[in-house]
């Protein structure tokens, strides 16, 4: 009859090197780092190939941004014409925030573009969020007509 040991089972061929005995497997506690660690690497490689794709498709798509950001800022200029007073101030600042917008989107690359709008919610989310009322705003409006 076999008798169970420090060193693993007497009078039998095993030779465990765990010396718990009641829980699971030394070996297979071993390598749960080891899948987890593959589990995190997967995921990483995952998510950047994700990223990669979004970023190309947006790069793809920039002269389109860009020629749609010139026709509203000539739209905006030419109703600027029309306008006075503080209206005209407005529209004018408009057209200049639109134009050196355009040029950042065409002269950045996306990372920057990312990079830069995550600084700019950390540094100012009040601004932000009341732009994206704004735009929400204002989206709905032309979407209704």
């Amino acid at each position: 009859m076999a008798t169970v040991t420090q060193g693993g089972i007497q009078g039998s061929s095993f030779t465990g090197t765990g010396t718990n005995l009641g829980s699971h497997d030394v070996s297979a506690r071993d390598s749960s780092p080891s899948i987890a660690a593959q589990g995190k690497e997967q995921v990483k490689h995952f998510t950047g190939a994700t990223r990669d794709r979004v970023y190309q498709q947006v790069d793809n798509r920039k002269d389109e941004l860009i020629k749609g950001l010139n026709g509203f800022a000539s739209t905006l200029e030419d109703a600027s014409q029309n306008a006075e007073g503080l209206s005209q101030q407005v529209l004018d600042g408009a057209v200049g925030y639109l134009r050196r917008f355009s040029d950042r989107i065409e002269n950045g690359s996306t990372e920057d573009l990312v990079r830069d709008a995550k600084q700019f919610v950390r540094e100012r989310p009040g601004p932000f969020f009341a732009g994206c009322i704004a735009v929400g705003f204002l989206a709905a409006r032309f979407l209704k007509d």
